[in-house]
Formats: C-alpha cells, structure tokens, sequence
C-alpha cells in the first residue's frame, strides 16, 4: 500500500534526502498579534523586547482589552516568532506567559502537535543558516520586517516523532544552560564590580586618616605645623 502518492503531496510536501518536508503554514496556524484597546488594564501583553534570541524575557505588560487579534490569546508551547529584525527568532511560550496576548509585533505559531513537536519547530527556525533565509526573504534593508508569506512558505523537515522529540529536548536543554551559564557571568559581574567598589572605598577612607610608620616631608602640613609649635616653645 501506498502511504504517499504525487496527488496529495502536491503543493503540501515535498521527499527530500529521504526527509518528509512541509512548509509551515501545512502543519500550524500562524496569525499576527493582538492590537489592545488605548485605556485599561483588562489583559497583559508580550511585546517585541519580550522575545530575545530565541526565549521569552521578562514579564507581560497590563493593557487594554484586545481590539485585534483577540484570538491569539497565548497557549502552552504556542511559537512566538519575531516580526521585526535583525533578530527573527522563536520561543516556545511556557506557563508564566499563558493566556497573555502578544503584540502585532509578533507572529503567533500553533503547531499541530500530530505531526511536529514544537521545540522541534524552535529549534529549526533558530537555526543560523534559516534565521539568514528568513531575514533575506524579509522586506525592508535597513531594518526587515518578517512577512507573513516569507514565514508560512518556510519547509522544515519532519522526521519521526520520537526524533523531533530528542532534538526538540536537546534544543531546550542547550538553552536553559546557555540561560544559566549567563546569569551566572552576571552575578560574578555584579560580585567583582562589588568588591571593587567596597576595595576603592576602604582605600579613600584610609588615605584620609594618619597612617602608623607615615613618613613625611617638610612640604607637610602637619609637620611644618608641628615644627613652628617647636619653635615657638624653645624661644625664650
């Protein structure tokens, strides 16, 4: 029995390298974010400084109730992608974000979890070599803007589940120790940048205080203070 003939694999997928390939739009919904209403504090937004070099940073800020794009109210492991470059990455969305809403800024992936898992999905998209194809495909030249277009005609291969699962979780786990390796550098940072500050401080203070074995000249202030008293007492 055929499993796949050139009927329906027309315009959906193509075989390459002995690897199921599909674009993206054929196994995910993507939509643009939510615009929010000018006043109130109704709902919470991730917007575009939110989703950095492939992870999701800080916190949702509060906004109006959405005006637009209403139903892009995030999911757990919903894609964030980027839509503006140089940076064009993409970040799985994780229980602190769920049920936030991202901005127009953004573009919102769901993927069909029957056939790609979405850390796989990530992980393909940071790569650098895709990263470089999407921003070329992107529009402006100074500053790109990702298209929608340009994002859903994107191929990613589909190996078995069990596959996309592995690489999905070594995607995941190269992240958080890139993640833990760079709060770490950070708080040595703020630890060094401390203890020179404490080292400076202990230096100002003691060079305004009398040091013990001082050795001073007669441009001194206090010893040319010293030796008038001196003078002055031996004159009769």
């Amino acid at each position: 029995m055929k499993l796949f003939t050139p009927k329906n694999l027309r315009n959906v997928a193509t075989w390459h390298k002995g690897i199921f390939m599909k674009r993206l739009c054929d196994i995910s919904d993507i939509s643009m974010g939510a615009t929010s209403a000018p006043d109130g504090d109704e709902a919470r937004y991730l917007r575009l400084a939110n989703v950095v070099e492939g992870q999701i940073v800080g916190d949702a800020v509060e906004g109006g109730s959405p005006v637009k794009g209403f139903d892009s109210q995030l999911r757990i492991d919903d894609i964030l992608v980027r839509g503006r470059g140089p940076d064009l990455s993409a970040a799985m969305v994780g229980e602190q974000h769920v049920d936030a809403y991202p901005t127009v800024e953004l573009f919102v992936i769901r993927v069909d979890r029957d056939v790609a898992e979405p850390a796989y999905v990530v992980a393909y998209i940071n790569q650098p070599h895709i990263q470089a194809n999407l921003a070329q495909g992107a529009q402006g030249t100074g500053f790109v803007r990702l298209n929608r277009p340009t994002l859903a005609d994107l191929e990613i291969p589909l190996p078995p589940m069990i596959e996309q699962r592995m690489i999905g979780s070594l995607a995941l786990e190269a992240r958080q120790e890139l993640t833990i390796l760079q709060e770490i550098m950070e708080r040595r940072k703020r630890l060094h940048s401390e203890l020179l500050h404490r080292a400076m401080a202990k230096a100002r203070a003691e060079d305004g205080n009398p040091q013990h074995g001082r050795i001073t000249g007669l441009n001194d202030a206090q010893t040319s203070s010293d030796l008038l008293s001196a003078h002055t007492e031996s004159t009769p």
